[in-house]
């Protein structure tokens, strides 16, 4: 006893530890588990059955034992079906809309419900409880799993074809000048001059102010004819580059009759007023850009006769048909880029 003493304090304390029972050794530290960013949370469960689905499932005692095994890191069970709400709080309905058939639906928060059936015809109540059990807890797990972001859908790139459609009913400046005729059957008279126009289109209709002089040979001798009017027009696409005209225009005009001797009665006078209207058919073709090429006719009537007598004592009048002819160059400056985004 003594030597077993004296060896033992020999050997000191680490052989006093080996006689006795063997030391624990403490396990390495683990750092815990951080929950991945995209696993479900957990969510507190509210079940809720229908008296049918109950008995065919054993009854709700037994459901709620197996749900809850199932549920185990995705949420907790609920005592009962009703609570204060919440944005972790998912309902659970079951249900039996036929007796071989069980419904399950689940829906957390605002989400859209899930919904499953499950056929349980020939099975004992302990099974199909078991599977129901399971298909309420995959409902519940894809309810709580986190909603992907969706991505802002890319703006969307106009085409070329609505960009046009677009220009054509954005308002717009419209001017033109246009090297212009006019013939008058009714007192054989061919003038020729220029012409322009300044106006304003919307929604393909154009309103211009118009101003043409002119000068030729009528009845009458050397003609003078200038004219201040307004036309109005709606432009009909053919096409991108091909485009059609139609409207209506009226003026008022001063004339000088260079070989009257009067005029309306009034000797020595060889100035008169007058005034036309008629309609207008034109086809415009785009040269460049906002600049259009344009064949425009304006058959039309004088609206106002004017009599007069020449130094050789003939007599007459500037009245009847008009027939006008433009050949039109046409700039338009829109006001403001308007772009369609279609709507779908």
């Amino acid at each position: 006893m003594a030597l077993a003493a004296l060896v033992t304090f020999a050997l000191g304390p680490s052989a006093a530890r080996a006689e006795g029972p063997a030391a624990a050794t403490t396990p390495p530290a683990v750092a815990p588990a951080t929950p991945a960013a995209t696993a479900p949370r957990r969510v507190e469960v509210r079940l809720s059955l229908s008296r049918a689905a109950a008995e065919a499932l054993g009854g709700e005692p037994r459901v709620r034992r197996l749900l809850e095994i199932e549920l185990d890191d995705t949420g907790t069970l609920a005592p009962g079906p009703s609570g204060p709400l919440g944005d972790d709080v998912a309902h659970v309905w079951i249900d039996l809309p036929s007796p071989s058939e069980v419904l399950i639906e689940a829906r957390l928060a605002e989400r859209t419900a899930g919904r499953r059936f499950l056929l349980i015809g020939g099975l004992n109540p302990d099974v199909a409880a078991r599977l129901v059990a399971i298909a309420a807890n995959e409902l519940v797990r894809a309810q709580a799993r986190p909603l992907r972001p969706r991505k802002a859908p890319a703006p969307r790139t106009p085409t070329p074809k609505e960009l046009e459609l677009a220009a054509r009913r954005a308002p717009a400046i419209v001017w033109s000048a246009a090297p212009s005729f006019a013939f008058l059957p009714g007192s054989s008279g061919t003038l020729w001059g220029a012409g322009a126009s300044l106006g304003f289109r919307g929604a393909g209709v154009s309103e211009r102010a118009t101003a043409r002089w002119l000068t030729g040979p009528t009845s009458a001798g050397p003609t003078r004819w200038f004219e201040v009017g307004l036309a109005v027009d709606y432009r009909v696409y053919l096409g991108s580059s091909v485009r059609l005209a139609l409207g209506a225009d009226a003026a008022l005009g001063f004339l000088h009759l260079g070989d009257a001797r009067a005029t309306d009665g009034i000797l020595g006078a060889r100035d008169a007023w007058s005034g036309r209207a008629g309609g207008l058919l034109g086809v415009d073709v785009r040269a460049f850009g906002p600049a259009w090429l344009g064949l425009h006719v304006s058959p039309g009537a004088i609206l106002r006769p004017t009599r007069f007598e020449t130094a050789g004592g003939l007599g007459g009048t500037v009245e009847g048909l008009w027939l006008g002819v433009d050949l039109a160059l046409q700039l338009e400056h829109p006001l403001a880029r308007s772009v369609s985004t279609n709507p779908r």
